[in-house]
């Protein structure tokens, strides 16, 4: 993913929590977890690969 990728990402999810909070509706709500969700998942990925370069298995 690139990092215009994941902006574009974090700007949809940053609109869906904005709407959640504007209309605090159920599919609001269902929408922006899920973006966050995506998020979380790309970030612990960036954070185990990076994790893992700085700490090279011997074996």
């Amino acid at each position: 993913m690139t990092t215009g990728e994941f902006a574009d990402l974090i700007y949809k999810m940053r609109t869906a929590q904005k709407k959640y909070f504007r209309t605090r509706s159920q599919s609001a709500l269902t929408e922006s977890r899920g973006y966050e969700k995506e998020v979380d998942r790309i970030l612990e990925e960036r954070q185990k690969r990076e994790t893992e370069r700085q700490n090279p298995s011997l074996f």
